[in-house]
């Protein structure tokens, strides 16, 4: 990205915001979002990324200065971030193409910035983060690494984006969502969680039924190897609730996460096309197949804080293997199932 003769020059830096003569810089910081993107939105601005035109403008050597993806192009950040072939269908996989042609006319980094701070909250940490995740590919096959496909980067950014949402967003959550709500009596409610911690390859996963008295009828904890990221737990242990259920025989459900990416990908009316398809439109079927009425619900965390504690114990079995409990649970698991309950938060 270059720099625009007429645009400020103003940083900032980290906890000096009072400090600090441009509001985008306080906004950047001030983004419902991890660290690890502020640093990497502020180098962006900053323009101190290690890019290969950057290297050469500062006197480093390198082999070339052609992008690593494409090998025709110089490797600038606009070409990296906007304009690289494989880097279009990340944008046209995330619904951002008119982002993106907009992105393309322009030349300074400060006014792309600019532009960021003008959409929508959650589409800008929907780009930041997509971004990150494009550098953090690029860097992989500069270590010859196997690169992430685009599919698998938008699955990424996409889960990422909606989690940072639901964990750094300031406001109060609304009533309605702050605690577990009790099913139907007609019904009985699944609660699912997965547990995948970066750089394993398994993952816990946890189901706990419950009837409209909070009576705990079931719960089932595991781990599943070969998982590569935190959907791919998520979806796992959708498998799982519902093979079980069907195996028990359950005919009204519902099925209750905190993935709310896990809950659009079970839409009956949508067909999956994330690398995790083939298990989801399976999963789907079951639903269609076993059940005479289910339900896919989305809660907050600390409304499904029964799940993410079993899934950590989970993550500690046998490979491949899970551990059950009937009605008569041990008592960590019915504190944990006491405590998604209104008054117990």
């Amino acid at each position: 990205m270059e720099h625009d003769g007429n645009a400020s020059s103003s940083t900032g830096l980290p906890g000096n915001l009072d400090m600090c003569s441009d509001d985008s810089w306080k906004r950047l910081w001030k983004l419902p979002c991890p660290r690890n993107i502020h640093m990497f939105a502020w180098q962006t601005k900053h323009e101190s990324l290690a890019l290969r035109t950057n290297l050469v403008r500062r006197g480093v050597q390198v082999e070339d200065k052609l992008c690593l993806f494409y090998g025709r192009v110089e490797e600038d950040g606009v070409h990296l971030f906007v304009k690289c072939k494989l880097v279009k269908e990340v944008w046209r996989d995330l619904s951002l193409e008119k982002e993106r042609m907009a992105l393309e006319r322009i030349t300074s980094v400060h006014v792309m910035f600019d532009f960021l701070w003008g959409l929508d909250e959650k589409k800008c940490i929907l780009i930041l983060t997509f971004w990150w995740l494009w550098w953090s590919n690029q860097n992989k096959v500069r270590e010859g690494e196997l690169a992430d496909t685009a599919a698998d980067v938008v699955r990424q950014a996409r889960c990422c984006a909606l989690e940072y949402h639901q964990v750094y967003a300031q406001g109060v959550a609304s009533p309605d969502r702050t605690s577990w709500k009790y099913p139907p009596s007609d019904k009985i409610k699944f609660n699912l969680g997965g547990l995948h911690v970066p750089g394993e390859s398994h993952a816990g996963w946890v189901l706990v039924a419950r009837d409209a008295d909070d009576t705990v009828l079931c719960a089932r904890a595991g781990r599943k190897e070969y998982i590569a990221d935190a959907f791919a737990a998520e979806v796992h242990a959708m498998a799982e609730v519902v093979s079980f259920a069907a195996d028990m025989g359950m005919l009204r459900v519902i099925f209750e996460t905190d993935s709310q990416l896990l809950a659009d990908a079970m839409d009956l009316r949508k067909v999956d096309s994330s690398a995790y398809s083939a298990i989801i439109e399976d999963t789907k079927l079951q639903l269609k197949l076993w059940f005479s009425h289910h339900e896919i619900t989305f809660c907050k965390r600390h409304a499904n804080s029964v799940a993410d504690e079993l899934a950590k114990f989970g993550r500690l079995c046998d490979v491949n293997h899970s551990v059950q409990w009937e009605s008569d649970v041990p008592a960590f698991v019915a504190a944990c199932a006491l405590g998604d309950l209104p008054g117990h938060q």
